[in-house]
């Protein structure tokens, strides 16, 4: 019985640590095959327009050539503008693409809650086969 609650203990402990990791941001990145998310911002009655993807890079800046008249602070204010509305899109499609959020910290509390009355339930376990042992024992002579 020890080898069996060392293994839960061991796979339960490994576990934690896992999600610790990700909990902390440590976690391996295995995006591998994620798709690309894309926001797009505009600006100036969409004369200027930006795209941001994964990663808040911009992808693509369009101007129209009626901006290109502009003078050049103000066609740089209109580009910000619109690169912020981007980035701001990039992250609503990526919390969408995402799913619900996971609460990794209740669920390393569930794993240590589980792994503390796997224990305690093991160690219940062992101690009742040896009084079982002692008892049959014990009846020898």
């Amino acid at each position: 019985m020890d080898s069996a609650s060392n293994d839960l203990d061991r796979m339960l402990t490994e576990a934690r640590k896992a999600l610790e990791s990700m909990r902390q941001g440590k976690a391996a990145a295995g995006t591998g095959g994620a798709e690309t998310v894309e926001g797009v911002g505009e600006a100036d009655d969409g004369r200027v327009k930006v795209t941001a993807v994964s990663g808040g890079r911009l992808k693509k800046v369009e101007i129209n050539p009626r901006a290109m008249r502009l003078p050049a602070e103000e066609l740089g204010e209109h580009l910000v503008t619109a690169a912020n509305a981007a980035l701001d899109d990039l992250r609503s499609n990526a919390a969408d693409a995402a799913g619900p959020a996971v609460d990794i910290d209740r669920l390393n509390q569930q794993v240590e809650e589980i792994q503390n009355e796997s224990l305690r339930q093991m160690t219940m376990i062992s101690q009742a086969f040896n009084d079982a042992i002692s008892k049959a024992g014990g009846g020898r002579k």
